[in-house]
């Protein structure tokens, strides 16, 4: 799976209209994505736990509605792509 990253993630956002609490995100990147008492997928408050841009990247790939879109610290979309 080919994502261009050139930038580092700096923004992360959960579509949580989108978000159909598959957790898969949870499962790749516990440390960054949690599920709430909605079961859908929120990003923890504490960002010096996250997992590395890989992993993180690897978590909203794995999202089957690409409900999670990141954003490098121009604030140009990394993914999904356009």
């Amino acid at each position: 799976m080919g994502t261009k990253q050139d930038g580092k993630i700096r923004k992360i956002v959960v579509d949580r209209e989108a978000c159909i609490g598959a957790r898969s995100c949870v499962l790749v990147a516990g440390k960054t994505f949690q599920m709430d008492d909605e079961n859908l997928a929120y990003v923890m408050k504490d960002s010096s736990g996250y997992e590395d841009d890989d992993t993180i990247l690897q978590a909203a790939q794995s999202c089957p509605v690409l409900a999670i879109h990141l954003y490098d610290e121009a604030g140009e979309k990394i993914f999904p792509e356009k």
